[in-house]
């Protein structure tokens, strides 16, 4: 096992310093083994050198960084970057891996070869006939009781398990998780800010986010009749599917019905009888934790889940941030609903405070006004959830210098619109006693909403700006 956990360790080590120069001794002083019996086993384990390992992963990065390339960009830049000392050595091995030229590269993107991150897993077997097998080093799935930020978690885990290192930032924007607003009129009604609220058609948000990280994916959504029995699928299926990912070294986002949140599949046991998950969820005394858990009979409630297939070469940066800007603006204007009940953007913003200021709570029992104080939450987890992109906004300003005045303008209002998410804790509204009363009642709650207007206009201030550089784009 410490074989394995040192391996997993050293391929952690080259991913963080593959700019750096790095050689198999220093690999090797890192995970505390001889240089020559590191290479050997790497050898054995993986059936290619620690050489061509790394040589692969900083080929497929520069043919990444090449496809988003931006006017006035230099190749030899790039070539300096990964370890290449002259433009020439860069092209030969740059031809040998991809087939293409780096200037080819810079058009076609859709040429490249992907040489994914190794993930070394652990296949146990022996016991009484007990047979487990586990995806190593997937990170933990965090939860602070914000439900978007644990979909940015849960999405960051599921990615960094199959060797994808996109950041968590990154992910909140293009999952949509980070932009969005959803609302049902006239009902306080849970669950508008999971992920797949806002699809128009079934996993809409899903497959835009993989397929623009490169991945192909397969997503099912269970049919049941009223015993359970699934109608599109059966149980062997779905437990074939689990089985295969995880042997490929894909973890798989799922769905059960019953606690409706999303998990990550990390392994399984016993040819699939048992599956083994990571999640957050809420400890004893309501303390938000991270666990492990293993279930049986799983795949009696499970509901939807999502499987990575394949990686290619991810749609360039440039690309894919002008596509989301258009999708962000069109939500946000839209002004019919969704799936028959549901508005979006500013339309949502507009039920949404509605319903806060003029609902009269008087008559109700502080049980169902405590639980409306937790769907009211819900819109706000998703009005916090603008500042889980924030880092790659501001990155973007360095990348792209000719969006800088719109992307601050933006980031700033975005950071002000977020700060509506706690803006009721410091107003004195809790969950129960005078704090529960405040709620309760239409002056405490008009307060709320008055605030709430001065978020939405933020959030109109960004999206202004997001409509200016895709006016730029369009010149």
């Amino acid at each position: 096992m410490e074989w394995i956990q040192s391996m997993q360790k050293a391929i952690g080590y080259i991913e963080d310093n593959l700019l750096d120069d790095i050689d198999p001794e220093k690999i090797a002083q890192n995970i505390y083994s001889s240089s020559a019996n590191f290479q050997r086993i790497f050898s054995i384990v993986t059936g290619i050198t620690i050489g061509d390992y790394i040589r692969y992963r900083r080929l497929s990065l520069a043919g990444k960084e090449l496809s988003g390339f931006k006017r006035g960009d230099k190749i030899i830049d790039t070539a300096l970057k990964y370890g290449y000392e002259t433009a020439e050595s860069f092209t030969k091995a740059f031809i040998r891996f991809h087939g293409i030229t780096p200037s080819a590269a810079k058009k076609s993107a859709g040429s490249l070869k992907y040489f994914d991150p190794f993930s070394i897993q652990i296949n146990i077997t022996g016991g009484f006939n007990m047979q487990r097998k586990i995806i190593p080093n997937i990170p933990e799935v965090n939860y602070y009781g914000n439900e978007v930020d644990y979909v940015f978690s849960l999405l960051a885990s599921i990615f960094n398990g199959a060797g994808d290192k996109t950041g968590l930032a990154e992910l909140a924007v293009y999952s949509g998780m980070a932009n969005r607003f959803v609302w049902i009129p006239g009902s306080w009604s849970r669950g508008c800010e999971c992920l797949g609220s806002i699809d128009e058609t079934p996993y809409e948000d899903i497959v835009r986010l993989m397929k623009t990280f490169g991945w192909e994916t397969k997503c099912i959504k269970v049919l049941r009749d009223n015993q359970g029995k699934p109608l599109n699928t059966d149980n062997g299926q779905i437990k074939k599917d689990f089985v295969d990912s995880i042997d490929k070294g894909f973890p798989v986002m799922s769905l059960s019905t019953k606690n409706h949140r999303f998990n990550a599949v990390i392994g399984y046991e016993n040819r699939g009888s048992t599956i083994v998950c990571k999640e957050g969820t809420d400890g004893e005394n309501n303390e938000k934790i991270s666990v492990t858990v293993t279930r049986d009979n799983w795949e009696d409630t499970i509901s939807d889940y999502i499987l990575l297939k394949e990686k290619s070469t991810p749609v360039p940066e440039r690309e894919r941030f002008i596509g989301l800007l258009k999708l962000i603006v069109y939500r946000a204007r839209k002004s019919d609903k969704i799936k028959g009940n549901m508005n979006v953007g500013f339309a949502a913003w507009e039920a949404y405070l509605y319903m806060l200021e003029h609902e009269d709570l008087s008559e109700l029992s502080s049980e169902k006004v405590n639980d409306i104080l937790g769907q009211y939450c819900d819109g706000l987890c998703q009005i916090w959830g603008r500042n889980g992109g924030l880092p790659y906004f501001r990155s973007l300003v360095e990348r792209f210098p000719e969006w800088r005045t719109e992307l601050e303008i933006a980031i700033n209002a975005l950071d002000e619109c977020s700060k509506y998410g706690g803006f009721l804790w410091s107003q004195g509204i809790g969950w129960e006693g005078a704090g529960l009363e405040k709620f309760r009642s239409k002056a405490g709650r008009k307060i709320l909403a008055d605030e709430g207007r001065k978020a939405m206009q933020k959030d109109m201030e960004a999206i202004g700006q997001f409509e200016k550089i895709l006016q730029k784009e369009s010149l």
